[in-house]
């Protein structure tokens, strides 16, 4: 019935090593865990799970956890099977939960396998929800210079700016993460935007070490050409934006670590999608509206936010976007389109 990944290189994993074996008693006889402890043994266990007639797949860890089990099924099995032959189960066991969260997953991962292996044990099937998703596909440059095609399956993502610059220092802090982390994080970063209006022309040669790495971390803009369903990004200006502080999408709404409400105007076939340049200080701005979950694109004369079918991004100067999806980082992309994926069924039991 159940099969279950578990790394145990996760960070909840390295700080409690018994949680693995709380979800082996959790599951019982109900299923097979397996370890992971590299990427490349994703595959080989769920081609097992195939195998052995196992449908309800548990990724134990957050969006990283099943943003990889997802991505290896659909190379493995094909889009059509891995989106309708298998049920899969996050949990709310990562540093990122989005998609947890975003279908009303409650409790730790053991709580939720056992809640699973109970209902069907008693031939009583959980909840399921149809969860849309997107596509990713682009280029890749290698560090030998050669470009490869680059396709992958994301849910909430952030491409360039504000929102992926944030999650480098947010990985590199050695301390516990989650809701406090992110606020200490988004301090940071509104530090820097501080910084740099009490910094300008030639006083920023006065300016502290700790306030230029945080602007480096947090402000540094994307330089890019960006289509919103074929229309290319323009300015008050009616120019081409081609600094881009903010590029972001999802396919559902997110809640991340009960801070920040985003994405309000996914679903339904529609992508949220924002882009465009905004200044530190409009950022500082719109910051409440984004903590509650508003669409802000009409205070911010350089920007779009709202609903799309498709986003299109091409970088300039030689740029080259690291862009995060599903809290994973991904390197050296230079050119990147989004559209409407797959549905996946996830359980909630």
């Amino acid at each position: 019935m159940i099969g279950i990944i578990v790394n145990p290189n996760s960070r909840k994993n390295r700080k409690d090593p018994e949680r693995p074996e709380r979800l082996r008693i959790a599951l019982g006889d109900a299923g097979s865990l397996l370890v992971t402890r590299r990427l490349e043994q994703i595959a080989p266990a769920l081609e097992r799970f195939r195998g052995d007639g196992r449908s309800w797949w548990v990724a134990d860890g957050g969006d990283g956890a099943l943003h990889w089990m997802i991505n290896e099924a659909v190379e493995l099995f094909g889009v059509e099977r891995a989106s309708r032959d298998v049920v899969y189960v996050p949990t709310r066991g990562g540093t990122i939960d989005f998609v947890a969260s975003a279908i009303g997953l409650k409790g730790e991962s053991d709580e939720i396998v056992s809640r699973l292996r109970k209902k069907l044990v008693r031939g009583r099937k959980p909840k399921v929800v149809e969860v849309p998703s997107l596509l990713f596909e682009g280029e890749q440059r290698t560090r030998t210079g050669v470009t490869l095609g680059f396709s992958r399956i994301g849910f909430g993502n952030s491409l360039a700016g504000y929102g992926a610059n944030f999650f480098g220092p947010f990985y590199r802090s050695d301390t516990a993460r989650g809701p406090v982390r992110i606020v200490v994080t988004s301090a940071k970063a509104f530090g820097a935007a501080a910084g740099r209006t009490l910094f300008p022309g030639p006083l920023r040669l006065l300016k502290p070490s700790r306030l230029r790495r945080a602007e480096h971390d947090y402000l540094r803009p994307a330089h890019a050409e960006v289509a919103i369903d074929g229309e290319v990004l323009c300015g008050a200006n009616g120019k081409p934006i081609h600094q881009h502080t903010v590029i972001q999408c999802a396919s559902i709404p997110l809640n991340l670590g009960g801070v920040f409400r985003v994405f309000p105007a996914a679903g339904e076939g529609w992508m949220h999608a924002q882009a465009g340049h905004v200044s530190a200080l409009e950022m500082a701005r719109i910051f409440p509206g984004l903590m509650t979950g508003q669409i802000v694109g009409d205070v911010l004369p350089n920007a779009y936010d709202g609903q799309a079918r498709a986003m299109d991004i091409r970088c300039l100067r030689d740029t080259e976007l690291s862009p995060v999806l599903d809290g994973e980082i991904f390197e050296n992309i230079v050119t990147l389109s989004v559209r409407m994926g797959p549905t996946f069924r996830m359980a909630v039991p």
